[in-house]
């Protein structure tokens, strides 16, 4: 039903058509290496029922999906992969006092 009404394409009006309003929301998207939780989904859906109600009342809305990714925290997780294994080897083989304690 939505794919044959085209409800979620949103064209540029022809010569002679009236402009419609505009609405563009924005995500602040969580990071890839991240754990989603509930407060994602809680920001997330009020945006998408914004977006719904803006598209419902006959506007362009342009809302962009994806994800916040700068590489800066998934470098930081790499690094410290990295000194692990130089520290305890690939299997890892940790020393024995360490285990005790």
């Amino acid at each position: 039903k939505w794919k044959d009404g085209k409800t979620f394409e949103c064209n540029a009006p022809a010569e002679g058509e009236e402009a419609k309003p505009k609405f563009f929301g924005n995500f602040p998207y969580p990071y890839m290496n991240g754990l989603l939780h509930l407060g994602h989904a809680f920001s997330l859906s009020k945006l998408e029922f914004a977006a719904a109600y803006h598209r419902l009342k006959g506007e362009n809305v342009l809302f962009p999906q994806g994800f916040h990714c700068t590489g800066m925290p998934i470098k930081a997780c790499a690094d410290k992969l990295k000194r692990e294994i130089s520290l305890y080897g690939c299997p890892p083989v940790y020393p024995e006092e360490e285990e005790k304690k």
